[in-house]
């Protein structure tokens, strides 16, 4: 059976599942360059099709992770919010219109908008509940048999947050809270309030959080949340709106305790940092007190995670020390953009009884390019190369590394995901604290509270990290080790942790090649990875890393086995 799964929503994407195996994956912004996609991804369908070598007369089914028809509750909290306040009642409804004509619409006429692009089929649509196939997005790729399940993020159909527990193929709902009870969705108010892109910076805010003091966190457990009994929580929307936040617009009351909300082109002082340390701290206190209550019903060990609250990897590796979970796994399109392996793979299993057969890993499920490919583009581009053995390769590149290079590193299959685990990465010497002000000033152009993560070889990360677990895909914050922060300064944060990337010799064999040279050179298993992209998507294809590489001044580009040095930048 083959079923092509489509988030057409926030972060658009598409999955391909063949016989339950996930074939490929990929999110339609990193073929547009348009950051956080909206809209139907017919350039991610196309590459998944071709991946799979099948056309749409042999797709048997489409899953969309989406019921648009479930509103209900939308329409009723836009019209309780004009009790309150017209502006919010305004902001709702505007917001809501708009994507009636957009992306809903696009869900009512998917059948005719596939067939449009992609001609005639005999596949049947299937409309998936969002957070089911966030659940099915973690749970059936994990290592686990049986596990609980925590989905949370902005806001789906109705529902922000689902307690679920897993077997085999089925996915039990336990709870859920509902509109307007959002974390992610307070999460994101703040990061508004902070002079941030809604739903797009949220990131910014968690790096920042450990510059800061929890000087307001008492405000938001106290005004802003309600902790129930039953593992759930009340948020005070009178205090913070979600769709005010988006136009930059904010309630008295809020303002009455923060001060004034930082426009994007403010400085961030430390009364900025404040904010996003209280968020972060409430967050998580938030996130701990629902695992906590999961975990009690449950009375499992394993814990799946997903939604956008997941991809905050630092509430993530807290969950250890402060629940009873003992495993757990988040895949790494944990937001919107990994509900389309979500629905696909929920639909074959409900329609062929087969076991799971498919476990994620490794994040490898983009398009990947021939050395032709590559070096037609380096000639479209003028540009002359070097090509090296894989020995040469790994050698040079960690000789150059050590000496303070930086290097853009191109490789096989484009990560699934927001995260560069080493086919789309920028590389760098992790033994120098200068590193840090060094990529932002050559290539990234960014924020300098924003930390870089490690690369480290997996069979070394109990050496490096205070919770020495498997972290594959980048997604939870440890602790550096006391003795190797200094050893490491380059991808040690603030407050002493990391957001390392533990790298499998089997998953990746060229980087964890390219890792032990390096340590061989320096006595150092990590390298510095940061994503290859200056304010865009990460690079896809060989003209986008090439047209990536040009406009920065980083010393060299690697191309499948091919070494390019930047051309020497001549000054009028």
């Amino acid at each position: 059976m083959i079923v092509l799964g489509i988030n057409n929503m926030h972060d658009a994407s598409a999955a391909i599942v063949v016989n339950g195996n996930v074939v490929a994956a990929a999110e339609e912004e990193r073929f547009t360059r348009r950051k956080h996609h909206v809209g139907f991804p017919a350039c991610a369908i196309r590459y998944c099709l071709a991946e799979a070598g099948v056309t749409m007369k042999e797709v048997d089914a489409v899953a969309l992770s989406w019921k648009p028809w479930v509103l209900r509750t939308r329409i009723v909290n836009a019209v309780k919010s004009a009790a309150f306040s017209k502006r919010a009642f305004k902001a709702k409804t505007s917001r809501g219109m708009g994507q009636m004509g957009n992306e809903w619409y696009q869900l009512f006429t998917m059948k005719w908008l596939i067939e449009r692009h992609f001609g005639k089929g005999n596949f049947r649509l299937h409309y998936i509940d969002h957070h089911l196939c966030h659940a099915a997005s973690a749970f059936s790729v994990s290592p686990f048999e049986r596990a609980a399940a925590l989905t949370v993020d902005g806001a789906g159909e109705e529902e922000t947050t689902v307690f679920w527990v897993c077997e085999g193929t089925e996915i039990k709902r336990l709870a859920s809270i509902k509109l307007p009870h959002s974390l992610g969705q307070f999460y994101a108010s703040i990061t508004g309030f902070l002079g941030f892109k809604v739903q797009s910076d949220e990131y910014k805010v968690m790096g920042m959080a450990p510059y800061g003091k929890p000087a307001f966190a008492d405000f938001f457990r106290n005004e802003i949340f309600d902790l129930r009994r039953d593992g759930t929580f009340r948020l005070k929307s009178r205090f913070l709106d979600y769709h005010l936040a988006r136009q930059g617009i904010f309630l008295e009351e809020i303002v009455r305790t923060l001060g004034k909300n930082r426009l994007p082109d403010e400085e961030i002082t430390n009364h900025h940092m404040d904010i996003a340390r209280s968020a972060q701290v409430v967050l998580e206190e938030v996130l701990f007190h629902m695992a906590n209550h999961l975990h009690s019903k449950t009375r499992v060990d394993e814990l799946c995670l997903a939604g956008g609250v997941a991809l905050n990897c630092v509430a993530n590796g807290k969950l250890f020390d402060n629940t009873p979970f003992r495993q757990i796994f988040v895949q790494p399109a944990a937001g919107d953009a990994g509900t389309s392996i979500g629905a696909a793979l929920h639909v074959y299993h409900r329609y062929t009884r087969e076991p799971r057969r498919y476990r994620m890993k490794d994040a490898y499920l983009g398009p990947s390019y021939s050395n032709q490919q590559c070096i037609d583009t380096l000639n479209e581009f003028g540009l002359s190369y070097k090509e090296l053995t894989k020995e040469e390769l790994c050698s040079t590149i960690a000789a150059f590394l050590s000496e303070g290079k930086l290097v853009c590193w191109f490789q096989g299959r484009m990560e699934w995901g927001p995260r560069a685990l080493g086919n789309r990465s920028l590389l760098a010497d992790p033994r120098k604290p200068e590193m840090r002000d060094i990529i932002n000033i050559k290539v990234k152009q960014r924020e300098s509270f924003r930390p870089f993560a490690p690369s480290v070889l997996e069979e070394k990360s109990y050496d490096y990290f205070e919770t020495p677990i498997p972290s594959p895909f980048m997604l939870f914050a440890f602790k550096v080790t006391q003795g190797r922060q200094k050893d490491i300064p380059a991808v040690t944060h603030v407050d002493g942790t990391a957001r390392p990337q533990t790298v499998r010799k089997e998953a990746n064999p060229l980087y964890w090649n390219l890792i032990k040279e390096f340590e061989n050179r320096t006595g150092i298993p990590v390298l510095l990875n940061t994503s290859f992209n200056v304010q865009e998507p990460i690079v896809c294809s060989p003209r986008d890393a090439v047209a990536c590489f040009l406009k920065t001044t980083v010393d060299y580009l690697v191309l499948n086995n091919l070494l390019v040095e930047q051309p020497r930048k001549v000054s009028l």
